[in-house]
């Protein structure tokens, strides 16, 4: 089979594992693929929009208030910036979205081992993604398959396989993590959010103008 390959080309089945990689690849580091996916009217404002990797009139600490979001194209450029984060102990984050506060997303998120808590604010309004991590982070030096959802999770992190199961007809499901990455942290981990956290969901929720829970 091999041989044959080799003389008459791919087989079928090496074309469609690359075409499967190639079109992963669009959706995780493509910015204007992701922007392609968008509805042409949303699509249209959004490249209206500038681009930058910081908003020079935002306020407070980068991406953790809504007067400092983080600028990305479009709901797949959030799913994609959110999932290329790690911490400064080289820690991924899991995450999911609250709801919006008029036009600025808002997303909870925790790292893998359930150490941490975070709330990110992220504007999605514009065509690119911002190049500049939220203090605390850098970015994962390597592929970063989606890790989280831009819709509620109501037992999160712990309802992660049925929310990625859920991404199959939006065509999303081959690009995020493998299972067997996140599985064995739900089993190991106490995921329980601290106190202080828990203060800031019940401010932030209070200033939700959209819910996902709803």
């Amino acid at each position: 089979m091999g041989l044959l390959s080799g003389i008459f080309g791919k087989s079928k089945e090496d074309k469609a594992l690359q075409e499967a990689l190639e079109h992963i690849h669009r959706i995780l580091e493509d910015e204007e693929f992701q922007i392609e996916c968008i509805h042409p009217s949303v699509r249209d404002i959004i490249k209206s929009k500038p681009a930058y990797d910081k908003d020079p009139n935002g306020s407070g600490p980068f991406g953790f208030v809504k007067t400092n979001p983080i600028p990305t194209n479009g709901p797949i450029g959030e799913l994609a910036y959110l999932s290329s984060l790690e911490t400064l102990n080289g820690e991924r984050i899991v995450f999911h979205r609250l709801g919006a506060i008029h036009t600025i997303d808002v997303f909870e998120a925790v790292t893998f081992s359930g150490s941490e808590w975070f709330i990110f604010f992220v504007d999605y309004y514009h065509p690119r993604k911002s190049k500049l991590a939220p203090d605390g982070f850098t970015f994962f030096n390597g592929v970063a398959q989606l890790s989280g959802f831009n819709k509620f999770s109501y037992n999160f992190p712990y309802d992660f396989v049925e929310m990625k199961h859920s991404e199959q007809q939006s065509g999303l499901s081959m690009a995020y993590i493998t299972i067997d990455k996140i599985t064995p942290q739900l089993e190991i981990n106490s995921f329980e959010r601290p106190l202080s956290h828990k203060v800031k969901l019940d401010l932030v929720n209070s200033q939700l103008t959209s819910r996902q829970d709803s």
